[in-house]
């Protein structure tokens, strides 16, 4: 039986963070890696919206990957285990809404292992404000086989208002992707 933990986190704070201390210890390219290193570092430029029900979040940027299954052209919402061992995760979306509305229209994020919904996985933001985005943060420990293969899953209340993740373009700074999600091998 395989045993797993998640957590999830609201907190913008904690995804800095993490965030921070993993560009700092974990090289950029396989090439600079340890030996032995597993990590991915994926994130997509363009912004998502779920239609209807679960939206598998796509990922079309490899910015650092090592011993880790993913195709940034094809199937671009799935990353494959190639060694088994336990495995840290944290999935950060930049959420947003593009129309205004009567009442707060909220979004939630997930993981899904093997193409099942992973227990206490989920996180969920309100949003009022067409103005206003946040971070949100899903995170855990998860121990894997070979094969197993993950998934960032969102879902919102107001499909067809333009609730999602949002990636942003800042003049003279760098972009704001939807998603970033970094996972690496614990042991």
């Amino acid at each position: 039986m395989q045993k797993r933990l998640f957590i999830p986190a609201l907190a913008v704070a904690c995804a800095v963070g993490i965030w921070a201390g993993l560009s700092r210890q974990s090289p950029t390219r396989a090439a600079d890696a340890a030996p032995g290193a597993i990590y991915a570092q994926l994130s997509s430029p363009t912004s998502q919206s779920p239609a209807v029900g679960p939206f598998i979040v796509q990922m079309t940027s490899n910015d650092a990957l090592a011993g880790i299954d993913h195709n940034d052209k094809a199937n671009t919402g799935t990353v494959t285990v190639k060694t088994p061992g336990a495995y840290f995760m944290v999935a950060a979306v930049q959420v947003g809404k593009d129309s205004a509305g009567d009442a707060g229209d909220y979004m939630d994020v997930w993981i899904k292992q093997n193409g099942k919904d992973v227990d206490n996985s989920g996180c969920r933001q309100v949003i009022h404000d067409p103005k206003f985005t946040t971070v949100m943060v899903c995170q855990g420990v998860a121990e894997c086989k070979a094969g197993d293969t993950f998934n960032v899953a969102i879902s919102a209340s107001s499909p067809g208002k333009g609730i999602g993740i949002k990636a942003i373009k800042p003049a003279g700074e760098p972009l704001i992707p939807s998603i970033i999600f970094s996972m690496y091998k614990i042991n």
